[in-house]
Protein backbone atom coordinates (compact mmCIF):
# COMPACT_ATOMS: atom_id res chain seq x y z
CA UNK A 1 0.00 0.00 0.00
CA UNK A 2 1.28 3.32 -1.00
CA UNK A 3 0.19 6.65 0.33
CA UNK A 4 1.17 9.72 -2.28
CA UNK A 5 0.73 11.99 0.51
CA UNK A 6 -2.59 13.52 -0.57
CA UNK A 7 -4.90 11.94 2.03
CA UNK A 8 -7.53 14.10 3.89
CA UNK A 9 -7.38 12.44 7.58
CA UNK A 10 -10.03 14.70 8.84
CA UNK A 11 -12.26 12.66 5.98
CA UNK A 12 -11.21 9.58 7.92
CA UNK A 13 -11.68 10.73 11.01
CA UNK A 14 -14.66 9.31 13.17
CA UNK A 15 -14.08 11.64 16.13
CA UNK A 16 -14.78 15.31 14.96
CA UNK A 17 -15.73 18.30 16.64
CA UNK A 18 -19.77 19.54 15.80
CA UNK A 19 -20.22 19.64 12.58
CA UNK A 20 -22.78 23.09 13.19
CA UNK A 21 -25.42 24.40 14.87
CA UNK A 22 -27.63 21.19 15.01
CA UNK A 23 -25.17 19.32 16.71
CA UNK A 24 -24.33 21.92 19.33
CA UNK A 25 -27.30 22.50 20.12
CA UNK A 26 -28.49 19.22 20.28
CA UNK A 27 -30.48 17.58 23.56
CA UNK A 28 -30.61 14.04 23.83
CA UNK A 29 -34.30 12.52 24.22
CA UNK A 30 -32.72 10.19 26.81
CA UNK A 31 -30.82 13.19 29.36
CA UNK A 32 -32.50 13.57 32.98
CA UNK A 33 -34.41 16.56 32.96
CA UNK A 34 -35.51 16.97 36.57
CA UNK A 35 -32.51 18.38 38.15
CA UNK A 36 -31.79 14.89 39.84
CA UNK A 37 -28.41 13.19 39.69
CA UNK A 38 -28.34 10.00 37.99
CA UNK A 39 -25.24 7.20 37.21
CA UNK A 40 -23.92 4.95 35.00
CA UNK A 41 -21.88 2.04 35.72
CA UNK A 42 -20.06 -0.57 33.93
CA UNK A 43 -18.09 -3.27 33.87
CA UNK A 44 -14.57 -3.12 32.26
CA UNK A 45 -13.90 -5.37 28.65
CA UNK A 46 -11.97 -8.20 29.39
CA UNK A 47 -10.20 -8.25 25.44
CA UNK A 48 -7.06 -6.70 24.28
CA UNK A 49 -6.14 -2.95 24.25
CA UNK A 50 -8.21 -2.31 21.44
CA UNK A 51 -11.31 -3.24 22.49
CA UNK A 52 -10.66 -1.90 26.28
CA UNK A 53 -10.82 1.48 24.24
CA UNK A 54 -13.30 1.34 21.97
CA UNK A 55 -15.46 0.11 25.14
CA UNK A 56 -14.91 3.14 26.89
CA UNK A 57 -15.07 5.41 24.37
CA UNK A 58 -18.22 3.98 24.03
CA UNK A 59 -19.48 4.40 27.88
CA UNK A 60 -18.18 8.10 27.82
CA UNK A 61 -20.12 9.27 24.74
CA UNK A 62 -23.68 7.19 26.37
CA UNK A 63 -22.63 9.22 29.83
CA UNK A 64 -22.73 12.36 28.19
CA UNK A 65 -25.90 12.09 26.08
CA UNK A 66 -27.62 10.54 29.16
CA UNK A 67 -26.43 13.18 30.87
CA UNK A 68 -25.47 10.78 34.56
CA UNK A 69 -22.30 10.75 36.65
CA UNK A 70 -19.72 7.67 35.02
CA UNK A 71 -18.76 5.31 37.74
CA UNK A 72 -15.45 3.93 36.75
CA UNK A 73 -14.89 0.10 37.63
CA UNK A 74 -12.44 -0.79 40.15
CA UNK A 75 -8.67 -1.48 38.85
CA UNK A 76 -7.65 -4.11 36.82
CA UNK A 77 -5.46 -5.89 34.81
CA UNK A 78 -5.46 -5.29 31.42
CA UNK A 79 -4.88 -8.53 29.42
CA UNK A 80 -1.62 -8.99 27.25
CA UNK A 81 -0.67 -5.89 29.36
CA UNK A 82 -0.04 -6.35 32.58
CA UNK A 83 3.04 -5.24 33.96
Amino acid sequence: IQCNGTVNANALAYWNEPQGERDVNFVSPFAVKDGTEKYLSFEMDVGGWNNIRMSLENIFIIAVAMNRTLILPPDQDIYLLMS
